[in-house]
C-alpha cells in the first residue's frame, strides 16, 4: 500500500512540475507581442490591411483605395506588404528569434487573386492582378478535396517601406468554429531594435 502510495504521490509532483514548467513557457513569450484572433479574411472581394503601429484591421473592397497608412493586408490566403519586403526565418516562435536573421528579403511581385467564385458552377471564375508577397503567401497551403489546411510554423520577417521591421508568426487559418478563412498570429513591432 506504501509503494502504491510513493507511485501516486511522484506521479502528482511530476504533474505539478510539467504543468508549472508549461506556465513558465507562456509567460516566457514575448511580452511586446499583440495578436489578432480569428480575423476575418475569408472574402474574395475584400482585402484586410493592418497596420503594425495600431493593430487594427481594416476590411476594403479590392477595388477601394487603400488606406494611407498599413503595413500589411491579407485576401485569403493571399498577403501583400506596403512597398516592403519579408523573409522566412528558421525560427518557430517570436522569442527564439532575437536578433534580425541574415537572408535576401523579398519584395511583392505583381500576380493574380481569386476576387469572384459565384459563377464557379458555370466555370467562370473572376481574377485581378494584384501585388503579392510570396514569401508570406507561404504562411499557409492546402492540399486534397476537400482542402486540408497547414499553417506554416515559421517566423516571418518583414521590413516596411520606412526600413522599421516585424516579426511575424501565423498560428490558424480557422476560426472557433472551424471555419476556414481567419488568420490568427501574433506579431512583434518593432523588432530588433
Amino acid at each position: 500500500m506504501k509503494t502504491k502510495f510513493y507511485f501516486l504521490a511522484a506521479g502528482i509532483l511530476s504533474l505539478a512540475f510539467l504543468t508549472s514548467c508549461n506556465q513558465d513557457n507562456k509567460q516566457k513569450e514575448d511580452p511586446s507581442a499583440r495578436t489578432l484572433t480569428d480575423l476575418n479574411v475569408s472574402a474574395y472581394d475584400k482585402w484586410v490591411y493592418l497596420s503594425f503601429e495600431t493593430g487594427t484591421p481594416v476590411e476594403l473592397g479590392v477595388d477601394e483605395k487603400e488606406p494611407e497608412v498599413w503595413d500589411i493586408a491579407l485576401h485569403r490566403e493571399n498577403v501583400k506588404t506596403n512597398k516592403g519586403a519579408a523573409l522566412q526565418s528558421d525560427a518557430t516562435s517570436l522569442n527564439a528569434l532575437a536578433t534580425l536573421p541574415s537572408g535576401t528579403f523579398t519584395p511583392d511581385v505583381t500576380d493574380s487573386i481569386i476576387v469572384d467564385m459565384s459563377q464557379m458552377m458555370q466555370g467562370i471564375i473572376g481574377y485581378q492582378a494584384s501585388e503579392l508577397n510570396m514569401v508570406l503567401n507561404a504562411w499557409v497551403s492546402h492540399s486534397g478535396m476537400p482542402p486540408v489546411y497547414t499553417v506554416n510554423e515559421n517566423v516571418y520577417v518583414v521590413r516596411t517601406k520606412e526600413g522599421k521591421y516585424a516579426k511575424i508568426q501565423f498560428s490558424s487559418y480557422k476560426n472557433a468554429e472551424d471555419k476556414t478563412g481567419y488568420a490568427t498570429f501574433s506579431y512583434v513591432y518593432p523588432a530588433f531594435e
